[in-house]
């Protein structure tokens, strides 16, 4: 499944490992029980992504920060999530990777941030709300790999994927 392959590529970068689900979290357990993973049940998925994100902050370690990550980007490159952790060592509370002028995924956001994010209303604002406000301890990484901008809305961006996927073993 999509979120096996993006647990699979991001496990080896992050001492730890929370994946969010929504009602069918029994079901994505049974597929990630081979991976050191924390399962995160998002009670209130239907007030937006960013209420998954308060669910894996409440859910994760008391590491130094959080590596947001898409579950929906299947594509997203080794390379890409080293460049976030590695920036993410410096003073910056906040790393987002960026192409051609971009945003993307994954974001790092430094644990001092965890109680500004849990306080957020999901169906007011999103995390962009934290990158706004703190714009001046934000750095963005800029990457050659247009793969951190792509994820899986659309029935045709499936079929992209899945055409990647076979196009690369």
């Amino acid at each position: 499944t999509v979120v096996e392959v993006v647990a699979h590529q991001i496990r080896p970068h992050v001492s730890s490992l929370v994946v969010v689900v929504g009602h069918v979290g029994g079901q994505v357990a049974a597929m990630l029980s081979a991976l050191d993973i924390t399962l995160a049940i998002n009670e209130n998925v239907d007030r937006g992504m960013l209420s998954s994100v308060q669910a894996g902050i409440l859910a994760a370690n008391h590491g130094r920060g959080y590596l947001i990550c898409l579950g929906d980007q299947p594509s997203l490159r080794g390379a890409a999530i080293d460049a976030v952790v590695r920036a993410s060592v410096g003073a910056a509370g906040i790393v987002i990777p960026t192409f051609d002028g971009q945003r993307g995924h994954p974001v790092f956001i430094h644990r001092r941030y965890r109680s500004e994010i849990l306080g957020l209303d999901p169906q007011r604002v999103g995390l962009n709300a934290v990158t706004r406000a703190h714009a001046q301890d934000t750095i963005e990484v800029a990457l050659d790999d247009e793969l951190i901008l792509d994820d899986m809305d659309t029935p045709s961006d499936y079929a992209r994927e899945i055409e990647r996927a076979g196009a690369h073993g």
